[in-house]
């Protein structure tokens, strides 16, 4: 894929010392894929915390208990997504060997 760039941009990359301005796209988006992570992570970490489980422990505990619990199932929606976010987020950053 290329990226076409103006020249009037260009000349803003240069001059905040970007001259490559690739490898500088590159870096951000690796960088935004860290901070992704970083949220995810804390996201995660925080219900790992609060029902004293990994994920998969808790959402089999939760299915098979078969209450429900309005809190609970919230949790769990957003428990699991973060999960899946960090599976996704780390299979990127394998194929960009990050």
């Amino acid at each position: 894929m290329e990226i076409v760039i103006r020249d009037d941009i260009k000349d803003v990359f240069a001059s905040v010392g970007v001259n490559d301005i690739a490898s500088f796209l590159e870096n951000e988006a690796i960088m935004m894929l860290l901070s992704k992570e970083s949220k995810y992570r804390a996201e995660y970490n925080q219900f790992k915390e609060k029902y004293n489980a990994e994920f998969e422990e808790f959402e089999k505990k939760v299915r098979e208990s078969g209450k429900e619990d309005f809190e609970v199932e919230d949790d769990l929606m957003d428990w699991e997504f973060a999960f899946y976010a960090l599976k996704d987020i780390e299979e990127k950053k394998r194929s960009l060997g990050v």
